[in-house]
């Protein structure tokens, strides 16, 4: 049986997974969230790193 690869099966495939991608910044900013909170004045904190990882994962083509 012959598989028939469409278009946007190429295109999926050429794309990463997200999992995979932006590891450096992922744990910069999981760490931040960790130790200052997800919430008020603690996740203020960590917005350099939250950016930082949002531009990454944008640049892969995801969004965020």
């Amino acid at each position: 049986m012959a598989e028939t690869v469409t278009k946007d099966n190429a295109k999926t495939e050429d794309k990463p997974k997200p999992c995979c991608v932006c590891k450096p910044e992922k744990e910069l900013r999981d760490q931040c969230l960790l130790f200052n909170g997800t919430e008020g004045k603690g996740s203020e904190k960590c917005t350099e790193f939250i950016e930082k990882y949002k531009q990454c994962m944008k640049g892969y083509g995801f969004e965020i």
